[in-house]
């Protein structure tokens, strides 16, 4: 694992654990700060912004199609395209879990945070990577008529087993207190597979369109920036942010 780090902060004045995702030595996440002033960073007085962007460098993974079984052809064909790492053409990186670690008293735990939503559509979960609260609210959606379940694991136990044999139908369910890495897989396609990551703080994210992510609402301070993908593993450095924004670009170069 190789990564070059590069940090500019723009002033204004006047104003966990993880158990699924093990180490791997082919997997090359590779980080860089880049300079770039930002003017919106500085709109909100006393605090600082992290964003920035999840690259893949090189050519862009190419996953094989997942076969899928007799009973789910009829709606989602012979095969699905695998969603456990979506790569955009330009490179973006999509559903990289983006976070920070700070001293307790820096990090505002905040309220439960909005619902987090996983969707069974086209024989796939999506998204295939996710991050929520420990201990919110997960939204559970079937929007095939197809009978799916949902079964969640936390470190290898079973938390929950939900059968969900009706198109449109919704449920809910409460996330584990302690913050952790859940799994979900279905019984009945055993090729759909998602992972959510939970924390105790609100400051987390995922990486959307572009690859890119903000991280704003930050009381200045010492972080330690943390970018991680079950597919690609995780890079994080060492930073002091202050009042205004830095911009953190990461790279990876390789596969679990």
């Amino acid at each position: 694992m190789r990564f070059t780090f590069a940090c500019l902060l723009a002033c204004a004045l006047g104003c966990t654990r993880s158990s699924f995702a093990p180490q791997d030595a082919g997997a090359r996440p590779v980080s860089a700060f880049s300079a770039a002033p930002s003017v919106a960073a500085a709109q909100t007085a006393g605090t600082a912004r992290l964003e920035g962007r999840v690259q893949w460098q090189g050519p862009r993974p190419v996953l094989a199609p997942l076969p899928t079984s007799p009973s789910a052809q009829s709606v989602c064909g012979a095969s699905v395209a695998d969603n456990a790492l979506q790569v955009e053409a330009d490179g973006g990186v999509l559903e990289a879990v983006v976070w920070v670690d700070a001293p307790a008293e820096a990090l505002s735990p905040g309220g439960p945070g909005p619902a987090a939503l996983i969707d069974q559509r086209g024989c796939l979960y999506w998204p295939a990577v996710l991050a929520a609260r420990a201990g919110g609210t997960l939204r559970i959606r079937n929007s095939d008529p197809l009978t799916h379940t949902v079964h969640a694991f936390d470190e290898g136990l079973s938390l929950f087993n939900l059968a969900m044999p009706l198109a449109h139908m919704e449920l809910s369910r409460q996330l584990p207190l302690q913050p952790g890495v859940v799994e979900f897989r279905c019984d009945v396609h055993p090729w759909m597979r998602a992972v959510l990551r939970t924390f105790a703080h609100s400051h987390y994210t995922t990486t959307g369109p572009g690859g890119r992510f903000q991280l704003p609402g930050l009381p200045p301070g010492d972080y330690v920036l943390h970018v991680w993908h079950p597919k690609l593993g995780e890079a994080s450095r060492r930073l002091q942010v202050g009042v205004g924004a830095a911009t953190a670009d990461f790279e990876f170069g390789g596969m679990k």
